[in-house]
């Protein structure tokens, strides 16, 4: 019996019902090819992915304006790998375009791709910060 992964999707420094609202959040599974589907429990969003399978972040401008939009996976900020705070850099995105972030920036031509994977194998557990393991999150700026 194959195990499932939850990760849990916050958006605008913590709140997932502000999805919408400056912009989308998706995460696509890079082997099916396909956009997961949010399941909502308790207030928060969730998406199940299969483990070993690689996934990207899509981040949708829903404003007429530049986002500066600082995400992270598993507590760490994607383009610094500091432990996230909403007061560190991030991507701007242009007025109703998309991001997609595959994963943690390494250069400006590498990156090292996110993974479902087991918490003891996450990056965040073998850096010694496990305690957002399987948290999305993104803080908007216009």
């Amino acid at each position: 019996m194959k195990k499932t992964f939850l990760a849990m999707l916050l958006l605008a420094a913590s709140h997932a019902h502000a999805i919408g609202h400056l912009a989308d959040l998706t995460v696509v599974d890079r082997q099916l090819n396909r956009t997961l589907p949010v399941y909502w429990h308790a207030g928060r969003a969730w998406v199940e992915g299969r483990p070993g399978n690689e996934y990207q972040i899509v981040v949708r401008n829903q404003t007429g304006s530049d986002l500066l939009a600082v995400v992270s996976v598993d507590g760490v900020n994607v383009v610094t790998g500091e432990t996230a705070s909403p007061a560190q850099g991030g991507y701007v995105i242009d007025s109703w375009r998309n991001l997609d972030i595959t994963g943690w920036r390494k250069s400006l031509s590498r990156t090292a791709a996110f993974y479902f994977t087991e918490i003891a194998d996450s990056y965040a557990s073998r850096t010694g910060r496990p305690d957002h393991v399987g948290v999305i999150g993104a803080a908007l700026f216009r």
